[in-house]
């Protein structure tokens, strides 16, 4: 019974290890692109998602992942 109550446990936290791993993988590939940006001519707005998913976007070239839209909404809810 602990050893089932043990597994379930860590196969909870290697779930949540692999979910932040890919998180900050998602977080690297937007830091890429936004660092294309010259901030000091482009203002880069972070009030709305739809502006910001249409920048990153233009700069990746193609649609975002389920992934990073979901960090776009992420960055705006901070």
């Amino acid at each position: 019974m602990i050893i089932e109550r043990l597994s379930k446990i860590e196969l909870e936290a290697k779930y949540k290890i692999n979910n932040e791993y890919r998180k900050i993988e998602t977080v690297r590939c937007l830091k890429t692109l936004l660092n294309q940006i010259d901030f000091t001519a482009e203002i880069v707005s972070i009030e709305d998602s739809k502006r910001l998913t249409k920048v990153l976007t233009s700069l990746k070239g193609k649609a975002l992942n389920i992934s990073e839209s979901k960090l776009v909404e992420e960055i705006i809810k901070k």
